[in-house]
């Protein structure tokens, strides 16, 4: 049986196997601080419903929210946004649909 590799096109760039979503490290720092979500979403003004999905990675950190983190854990906004970002480009990296587009463009340039 012959299987095909998906070729993904990230020059000098080492993909994770799998996207790991900056609320999982921020799940994580709080768990190390003794502080649980629903106070976390409280000291930082946000509807504890809307940091939760955060923490499950079914949202992402925003600007303000990085923020918001930034002035509760003294951790750097810049970190965070930085982190979803390499989360957006791996998620997007692996879409069927995007990647087959991408692959049409390249091609596209190539002749021209």
């Amino acid at each position: 049986m012959e299987t095909t590799k998906k070729k993904i096109y990230a020059p000098d760039k080492l993909i994770c196997a799998e996207a790991i979503h900056p609320g999982e490290m921020l799940k994580d720092e709080l768990q190390a601080r003794g502080i649980s979500q629903r106070k976390f979403a409280a000291i930082i003004g946000m509807p504890y419903t809307a940091f939760n999905e955060i923490i499950n990675g079914k949202r992402p950190i925003t600007t303000d929210t990085a923020l918001k983190i930034e002035a509760a854990t003294n951790i750097a906004a810049d970190l965070w946004l930085g982190l979803q970002a390499d989360y957006n480009m791996q998620t997007a990296r692996r879409d069927n649909r995007l990647s087959a587009m991408l692959e049409q463009i390249r091609q596209a340039v190539a002749i021209l």
